[in-house]
């Protein structure tokens, strides 16, 4: 696997030369061909599986990797569901010890709102209930679904086509569906996971994904404004030149500075599998959540009304950004999760002492 570096710059021509920056159609993956032909070309270069071990079929990598393919995600509003996929369903399978199946893959079942029940059946399981807000899941090849039995995390791979699935979009089109079990998973397409791997540590890991995409969502509508501030002109020089405009522009970088600071941290501590993990994704959510709300507001204030032109890029990032902020948990929940895990320690002691190694 090569460094971050490389793999970014891997990242960036494909989707610069695969990928246009039109929004596509509303859930335009399962029937829009070119977003086909984009999974497949990624699928082809084993970008769609960095950070899985080889041993499994991955393409290798850490979880910084896996996460430089979020953030690339992120930047060039890619519509497909490949976060979910090297982030959380394939690391799920892995850990399960369960066949990572070609295609796009998706999580259900660890929300907040997901109400899912299972009844055992000899080695089969019948899932039943209902999971709210799935990213993909119609257009994903399997549903990586996780329900509680018995005080531990099952893992299952359930096929669409075998569930009912109720369409709906967050406000960037991008499909977010309610979906209904009541279905029976063969002995071969469940495992129980790990008792450390609790629904905390997978909705961490959910949450961090996330937080990689917004990061790179930010840093894409920071260098869009940048760019933007630099080249109009008003009274004779360009608009960066007012203070004022100067200052807006600085604060921006500095909010997106501090959630690639927080972003860092929780990968780090995430590949260290460390026990303070909880902090550092907490922090990253609170910190990229943050950010999506103020970076989105400058950029647009800054940019007038070309901002929300369809021609022009800015305003499918900052959709994104609002939809991101709140899903998989939304500021003030993983707010109150930091401070639950700080409990009464000396919260300045833990804070300075966390972070990249």
């Amino acid at each position: 696997m090569t460094g971050d570096g490389e793999l970014r710059s891997l990242l960036d021509q494909v989707a610069r030369d695969r990928w246009h920056t039109a929004d596509p159609p509303a859930g335009s993956y399962g029937g829009d061909r070119s977003s086909a032909r984009l999974w497949n070309e990624l699928e082809s270069l084993g970008l769609t599986l960095v950070g899985v071990s080889e041993a499994v079929g991955g393409s290798g990598g850490t979880v910084s990797h896996a996460a430089e393919v979020a953030k690339a995600v992120g930047a060039h509003t890619l519509p497909l569901p490949i976060a979910e996929t090297v982030l959380v369903a394939s690391w799920l399978l892995e850990a399960g010890e369960l066949h990572i199946p070609t295609g796009p893959l998706t999580v259900a079942g660890a929300g907040p709102r997901d109400a899912l029940r299972v009844a055992v059946d000899g080695s089969r399981l019948v899932l039943g209930g209902t999971a709210e807000w799935v990213p993909w899941a119609a257009e994903s090849a399997r549903i990586v679904t996780v329900v509680q039995v018995d005080g531990r995390l099952l893992v299952a791979l359930v096929d669409p086509a075998h569930v009912k699935i109720i369409g709906s979009f967050n406000i960037a089109g991008e499909p977010r569906q309610r979906v209904h079990y009541d279905t029976v998973i063969d002995a071969a397409q469940h495992r129980t996971l790990p008792e450390a791997l609790t629904l905390e540590v997978v909705q961490r890991r959910a949450a961090l994904a996330r937080s990689a995409q917004l990061l790179g969502a930010l840093e894409r509508t920071r260098d869009l404004t940048l760019d933007f501030v630099q080249r109009r002109e008003q009274f004779g020089r360009p608009i960066i030149r007012f203070p004022t405009v100067a200052q807006a522009v600085a604060t921006m970088a500095a909010d997106v500075a501090l959630a690639r600071v927080a972003v860092a941290a929780a990968v780090d501590a995430t590949e260290r599998q460390s026990a303070s993990g909880e902090i550092e994704c907490a922090a990253a959510k609170v910190m990229t959540s943050r950010a999506a709300r103020l970076v989105s507001a400058a950029a647009h204030q800054l940019h007038g009304a070309i901002g929300v032109t369809a021609e022009y890029p800015l305003h499918q990032l900052t959709r994104r950004l609002w939809a991101w902020q709140d899903e998989d948990g939304t500021e003030d929940e993983w707010s109150a999760r930091l401070g639950t895990a700080i409990g009464h320690q000396d919260a300045w002691a833990v804070l300075s002492t966390v972070g990249p190694r």
